[in-house]
């Protein structure tokens, strides 16, 4: 059942009517003795006070600690990457250096070079008159060093 719709005066609360005029009662107030109030706050904030030195002392040394590492360990990779680079250029120095003795290789060993050497030295080209040509009947053959005949059969 819905008696909202049949209600048509405000929502509003007094708050007026909350607030009371009378002071609480001595009774109902509970104090501490004065020596205990000052033991406690004495003890208990000489406590917390060592509790937090003791505390910003360790996240200090942590703190140094991890700053310390990071600059050590950027040092290494530093001095490593140095040491990278400098084996990156000998690598780049001793390639060119093989390309270089490959195109003197092939230079020497060419065939115009050896074709000077050997004139140079007086050799010649062989000539058809040079060469002899030996028939066989049914079977080729060759002696060999020690006087051995070889033969195959075709």
């Amino acid at each position: 059942m819905d008696n909202l719709k049949y209600y048509n005066d405000s929502f509003a609360y007094d708050y007026d009517r909350f607030i009371t005029t009378e002071k609480p009662k001595k009774a109902d107030i509970l104090e501490y003795p004065e020596k205990a109030k000052k033991n406690r706050s004495k003890s208990s904030s000489a406590g917390a006070m060592r509790v937090t030195l003791a505390r910003n002392i360790v996240v200090s040394v942590i703190v140094l600690a991890a700053v310390c590492g990071s600059l050590f360990l950027r040092a290494e990779i530093s001095s490593l990457k140095s040491q990278i680079n400098g084996v990156n250029k000998e690598i780049t120095e001793l390639e060119s250096e093989s390309v270089r003795l490959d195109v003197e290789i092939e230079r020497k060993i060419s065939m115009v070079n050896l074709e000077k050497a050997a004139l140079e030295l007086g050799m010649h080209k062989c000539e058809k008159s040079q060469v002899t040509y030996i028939r066989t009947n049914e079977f080729d053959t060759a002696e060999n060093a020690d006087g051995k005949l070889t033969a195959e059969i075709e």
